[in-house]
């Protein structure tokens, strides 16, 4: 990250997620976005898409882009004013021809095979594949994609898809190679599709991770929180509580997710969890809540240093004349003379 010229620490930070949490359909989570950033604090999406795919979508609905993007969950961290990856975490092509030998051993359909270079997705001209992907810029339609994806050598994220079965012992078997993985329920390639799907990222590679580093790096002055809703969401989660800082939950994530979450807050003593009211736009309000609240905090301890000063200072004159009269008073006359001969 030392790649960024030097800027303005940010007074703090809002980590989001975006697919169930932010609400980009929103008209007024624009002028959210532009109040954070004129409070000195910034809002940086934190997904499981390709960074382009984020760019385009506030670019779509001409909302301000955020000065940084983590995308592919936390393989990759983009800085959207000089348009380069600060972070980027490729997975070595041995390991890759490993993986998509094992998925079609196990009765894997090469069409559900996509991958990612950061910026956009690789998917099969299949026709259902093609009209998933009919709206979206950033997708690359390849003849064959289980070809491509043994010649690629820039991938920072594969995603397999078909039964909970299949998936369940993929990410079985890529665990055992040393990567990252995360499962869950699809729509893909159709919105009747009943498949699981496998992201497969370099060993390490979480949201949490990159939250740790971009914090790391910038130090928001007043500290920062996290918003998410889903299993992804988690390690970033934990990253808040374990600095102590809060995770805003929403309402309608999974509830064993948000009861181990609680659990967890407990268990550490520190940290706060809070859970988000089941509307669509409220992750968009809470944002903005929290955003006023840090802003209320920061004039308050702005306001503090001249009040203890003063306070200190007083302290320090009782404490000056309590010693005076206790070391150095005496009487001589009927009258109070001081060691150093002050009366």
């Amino acid at each position: 990250m030392e790649r960024i010229k030097k800027m303005r620490r940010p007074e703090f930070m809002i980590f989001t997620d975006k697919d169930g949490t932010l609400n980009l359909a929103d008209r007024q989570l624009n002028s959210i976005i532009r109040l954070i950033s004129s409070m000195g604090g910034m809002v940086v999406p934190v997904t499981g898409r390709t960074v382009g795919d984020i760019k385009e979508d506030f670019k779509k609905r001409k909302i301000a882009l955020p000065k940084l993007i983590v995308g592919d969950n936390g393989a990759n961290v983009y800085w959207t004013e000089t348009d380069e990856f600060i972070i980027r975490k490729t997975l070595a092509p041995e390991k890759i021809e490993q993986i998509i030998g094992e998925y079609l051993k196990i009765g894997g359909e090469p069409n559900l095979i996509r991958y990612t270079d950061g910026e956009n997705i690789y998917a099969s001209g299949e026709d259902r594949v093609k009209a998933y992907y009919s709206k979206s810029k950033v997708a690359k339609i390849l003849e064959n994609v289980e070809d491509e994806i043994l010649q690629a050598d820039d991938i920072t994220k594969i995603t397999l898809a078909g039964t909970r079965k299949q998936m369940e012992d993929m990410s079985a078997y890529v665990s055992n190679l040393g990567f990252w993985t995360d499962l869950d329920r699809t729509k893909f390639p159709l919105a009747t599709s009943e498949n699981y799907r496998l992201d497969i990222a370099q060993k390490g590679i979480n949201k949490g991770e990159a939250v740790k580093a971009i914090v790391s790096y910038f130090k928001p002055r007043y500290g920062y929180i996290c918003v998410g809703n889903g299993n992804n969401d988690l390690a970033m989660f934990k990253q808040a509580i374990d600095n102590g800082m809060e995770a805003d939950i929403m309402g309608d994530a999974d509830q064993e997710l948000i009861e181990n979450l609680k659990s967890y807050s407990r268990k550490k003593k520190k940290g706060k969890v809070f859970v988000i009211p089941r509307d669509k736009n409220k992750a968009n309000r809470i944002i903005l809540r929290r955003a006023k609240l840090f802003q209320q905090y920061i004039r308050n301890k702005r306001k503090m240093p001249t009040k203890r000063k003063r306070i200190i200072q007083s302290e320090e004159a009782k404490r000056s004349f309590r010693n005076v009269k206790i070391r150095g008073n005496r009487r001589k006359n009927g009258r109070i003379i001081t060691d150093d001969g002050a009366r």
